[in-house]
């Protein structure tokens, strides 16, 4: 059954990897491996004066993680971790000599823990969680031993499943972590992330052959068992993953064959037409206009030049230098001018509209203030609607991240 249980995980996650590939978006699933410490005490209800000690054991295993959402605030994160379970019970027998017992199961944990996070993924993140567990035991011992007299009588060591242990335990896990992206080269990260939780299991592990004493050989009034046996942990794990996105190479653009017309010669003098680009800097509209070039119907993009906080609409100080530049161009002649404000797809598509407009006001403002004619300003905004590049990696939202100035005329 636990293996029916992982190739139907796996096949889950296959799946959404397959789709989250058709749409673009493989920077919001990870694979990543884990490993800690998990440390049981398993709670007895009814075990009178008896001392009851815990066991530490490891724990690792793979797992696959799914940001949801455009924002990614929340996650789903299938995994498949390896670790055993047990506990030590130390007493006195109804003959009045001591006795010591121990367990230790191993188990194949199936959890699907759902997790908030308190931020974008892409940055530092603390998060916490919620976690069903399905836990299969893939055999273990149980060893009993008994003092006469001080005397060490051991008794065989026995497999739990001849015991008729509890193959199946279902418990649940809350808990929190953090994550941490750290950059390998260019655009491309790995995640880092450490994470601690408390397990509590609602199944009753006693085996009807330990409670009966059959399991050890033993009269059942050697010992006395009743009530319950169930799992508690708390736990302490740390992980590596990596994005699908890191696997996917990066295509190298190709340079655009252009077509360069034989020369006319005519009587008058031939004005050399300029290519129209998307996009123009400030210097190359500069330049235009000392070579006396038209530059109407041309836009300049401010990609690095004009920065905001993350979500916020104020101009940077280090924007300045730049603005005051557009200030000089448009003091070269009758030039109107309107500006455009966009965004990446980071946040919801009102948020970014709404965030669009006031990054186009805040520059328009600023333009104003340093004695341009309104007359001759406009603004329009449109939010994540018009993307340039690429949004899968940081580099392209950057891109897209942007304030473009253009020219209606000079006249």
């Amino acid at each position: 059954m636990a293996n029916k249980f992982i190739v139907f995980i796996a096949l889950c996650c296959g799946c959404l990897a397959s789709s989250a590939q058709q749409v673009g978006k493989l920077n919001k699933i990870r694979f990543g491996v884990k490993g800690g410490v998990n440390m049981s005490k398993m709670h007895y209800s009814n075990l009178g004066n008896h001392d009851v000690g815990g066991m530490t054991s490891g724990v690792g295993g793979i797992f696959a993680e799914f940001d949801l959402g455009t924002e990614s605030r929340f996650s789903i994160r299938p995994e498949v971790l390896f670790l055993s379970r047990g506990s030590e019970v130390n007493g006195i027998d109804v003959y009045g000599d001591d006795f010591n017992y121990k367990l230790k199961a191993k188990y194949t944990d199936i959890r699907i823990p759902v997790i908030y996070n308190f931020c974008n993924p892409e940055k530092i993140s603390p998060y916490i969680y919620l976690a069903p567990i399905f836990s299969f035991t893939r055999g273990g011992e149980i060893n009993y031993n008994t003092y006469i007299m001080d005397e060490l009588i051991p008794w065989p060591s026995l497999d739990v499943t001849n015991a008729n242990f509890s193959k199946f335990d279902f418990s649940a896990a809350a808990g929190l972590g953090v994550r941490v992206p750290i950059k390998i080269v260019d655009t491309k990260k790995i995640y880092f992330a450490v994470e601690a939780n408390y397990q509590y299991g609602f199944t009753n592990t006693y085996g009807s052959k330990e409670k009966d004493g059959s399991a050890i050989s033993l009269n059942r009034n050697i010992y006395d068992i009743s009530g319950s046996r169930k799992n508690r942990s708390f736990e302490i794990s740390a992980s590596v993953s990596v994005p699908l996105s890191i696997f996917k190479k990066t295509r190298k653009k190709k340079a655009t064959p252009t077509y360069t017309p034989a020369p006319v010669v005519e009587s008058r003098p031939v004005v050399e037409k300029v290519e129209e680009k998307p996009c123009y800097t400030l210097d190359e509209i500069m330049q235009l206009l000392s070579d006396k070039q038209p530059i109407a119907g041309k836009t300049i993009c401010a990609i690095e030049q004009i920065n905001f906080k993350f979500g916020e609409s104020e101009v940077s100080k280090e924007s300045f230098e730049y603005l005051d530049k557009i200030v000089l161009l448009m003091q070269q002649g009758n030039i109107r001018m309107e500006i455009k404000g966009h965004t990446d797809n980071v946040g919801t598509e009102s948020f970014n509209l709404e965030l669009s407009k006031k990054r186009a006001m805040a520059v328009y403002s600023y333009l104003i203030k340093k004695g341009v004619n309104p007359d001759r300003l406009s603004y329009s905004y449109y939010g994540m609607s018009k993307p340039i590049t690429s949004n899968d990696t940081e580099e392209g939202r950057k891109i897209n991240r942007r304030v473009e100035f253009e020219i209606l005329n000079n006249e």
